[in-house]
């Protein structure tokens, strides 16, 4: 218990089906550790802690917990039930909570569909594979992003989040009811509602995602000309690496689409964006605006030289939908549940 008269606040820490780089990063919040110690106590955290369930039903509650990773195993859907009913308020935590992330490439897969059972048919190869080993998790039918289990209350993108993102949002949680110890300087990007109250010491509004809200584009340092889509290249192919849009160089850089904030830290450095901050409120399904852009662009008069440079395209849905295709694209995404 700290020397405020608030109570520490309780927190919990989980990852499912993901790489745990979002635990990874709040453990990189760096000299802000002290501040996070004097105000809360982390009573579950299995990956740092050891924490085993029974640790979390011997607690009436937890007030904060960050959830990361995916929902691909019915055991990822009972921890993510298990620590609802266990928590005041539920953080997802990365693209992969918030969105189904990498993880939820898999839906992209036809050896099952949406409304098979989890088990694979014997003739599957994934039932050898699991009579085989039969501690393999339980698969469920499709990956699945957080906030279509349960009720999500905030969300913090990124894979990771950066580190100015993530401490903001464990400041306005566990700082709630007292005065935050350190204001970070990422609440200059965030949106109004979630900076002022981040400064007032009060929750935030529930929903809200600790992201800009504009797209990467509108800070992203490179010069943006004539958008002219001549030919389609890859990041290891050879391009100018400092100053042109990388989108006008033929890169699909989804800047255009994704929720900014970060920066533009990729694009600084010669990286096209994947959209790992999800897309911009404004946009209905970021792999339609993403087609409509560069098909607009199209500096091309022939029909076969369209025709060649649209086969160049490689693997689009996975490109597009990197982060975000179980809840963003609309041929998957279905509604949260309340």
């Amino acid at each position: 218990m700290g020397t405020n008269t608030v109570p520490n606040k309780k927190l919990a820490i989980f990852t499912a089906t993901g790489c745990r780089a979002c635990e990874n990063a709040i453990l990189d919040i760096h000299y802000q550790v002290n501040s996070l110690a004097r105000y809360a106590d982390i009573t579950f955290w299995p990956y740092v802690l050891g924490s085993q369930w029974k640790d979390l039903e011997a607690q009436e509650g937890v007030d904060v917990c960050f959830f990361s990773g995916a929902i691909r195993t019915v055991s990822d859907r009972e921890a993510a039930v298990k620590l609802r009913e266990k928590s005041r308020i539920m953080v997802a935590l990365g693209a992969c909570a918030a969105f189904g992330g990498l993880p939820g490439l898999g839906n992209l897969s036809r050896s099952r569909g949406p409304g098979e059972p989890s088990q694979p048919k014997p003739d599957d190869p994934e039932h050898a594979l699991e009579e085989a080993n039969p501690r393999l998790p339980t698969l469920e039918p499709r990956v699945s992003g957080l906030s279509q289990i349960v009720k999500v209350d905030y969300f913090v993108p990124g894979c990771p989040p950066p580190q100015n993102f993530l401490w903001a949002a464990i400041q306005s949680l566990v700082c709630e009811g007292r005065a935050p110890a350190r204001l970070s300087f990422s609440t200059a990007r965030l949106p109004e509602a979630v900076a002022q109250a981040i400064t007032s010491g009060i929750l935030p509004p529930k929903g809200s995602v600790f992201a800009g809200e504009k797209a990467v584009c509108a800070t992203c340092s490179r010069v943006k000309e004539e958008k002219r889509f001549e030919t389609y290249k890859r990041p290891y192919q050879k391009y100018e690496a400092l100053g042109r849009c990388l989108l006008e160089q033929g890169l699909l850089c989804q800047g255009i689409t994704t929720m900014g904030g970060c920066g533009g830290l990729c694009t600084a450095m010669a990286q096209p964006c994947r959209g790992c901050f999800g897309k911009v409120d404004a946009i209905f399904d970021p792999g339609a605006k993403m087609v409509s852009a560069i098909a607009s662009t199209f500096d091309l008069d022939d029909a076969r030289e369209i025709d060649t440079l649209v086969d160049n395209f490689v693997d689009l849905a996975g490109t597009f939908y990197r982060y975000t295709l179980q809840t963003q694209c609309t041929l998957f995404s279905t509604p949260s549940k309340d």
